[in-house]
């Protein structure tokens, strides 16, 4: 079995591709520009020192020819204050209309729900298409599990977007339940759906 191991800076093309295919009209909505450079900005993001999109806060699965083909995010909840300041100061080294992203940011936050600060946050689990079907996705969100039981969290929870079907049922089926829905009627327009607050209590065991 696969550990998760540490990312690198030089992961940032890869990872930028993965980022974005895990929620494309999330992405494409916040910046507000074609694929190509949304993957520009996710790269830039990926190879900063801090934020939420930093290599440093990410953990990552290689194949045997030491290339990225799944990544994760997660933390404590009360870290992603923290990881929001990082996201403010990095976002402004973006060649970008500021006011616009920050206009977008805020519609878009309300989509998701305050985390507790007794819960641990996974906000992103990516895997490279070529590489689904291995179980992949099983084996981050056990070792993501492991990491939560043991810094002595209860529960793990995780944002869906109701319009990933495939997302939505491989959390159902590992043991998550559907506590909040919100949408944003603003966004209706932009064919955002709405975003689904998943919990699992982690004195469950994720199946493998």
């Amino acid at each position: 079995m696969e550990n998760l191991g540490l990312a690198l800076a030089s992961d940032a093309k890869r990872a930028a591709a993965l980022i974005y295919q895990s929620d494309a009209p999330f992405y494409d909505y916040w910046f507000a520009l074609p694929p190509e450079l949304v993957l520009l900005n996710l790269a830039q993001l990926w190879q900063a020192e801090a934020g939420s999109y930093s290599y440093r806060n990410a953990q990552v699965l290689r194949n045997g020819d030491d290339e990225l083909i799944a990544l994760v995010f997660h933390y404590a909840a009360g870290y992603g204050a923290q990881l929001q300041v990082s996201d403010e100061f990095e976002l402004g080294t973006l060649a970008l209309d500021l006011s616009i992203l920050r206009e977008r940011q805020y519609q878009l936050d309300f989509l998701f729900p305050h985390v507790p600060k007794n819960a641990w946050y996974l906000r992103t689990i990516a895997v490279d298409a070529a590489h689904r079907g291995q179980k992949l996705g099983e084996r981050m969100l056990a070792q993501v599990c492991y990491a939560a039981r043991e810094a002595g969290y209860a529960s793990l929870h995780v944002d869906v977007d109701s319009g990933n079907p495939a997302a939505l049922r491989f959390y159902l089926q590992h043991g998550f339940e559907i506590w909040v829905e919100s949408e944003v009627r603003q966004l209706a327009q932009f064919a955002l759906p709405a975003s689904l607050r998943l919990v699992k209590a982690l004195n469950q065991l994720t199946h493998t």
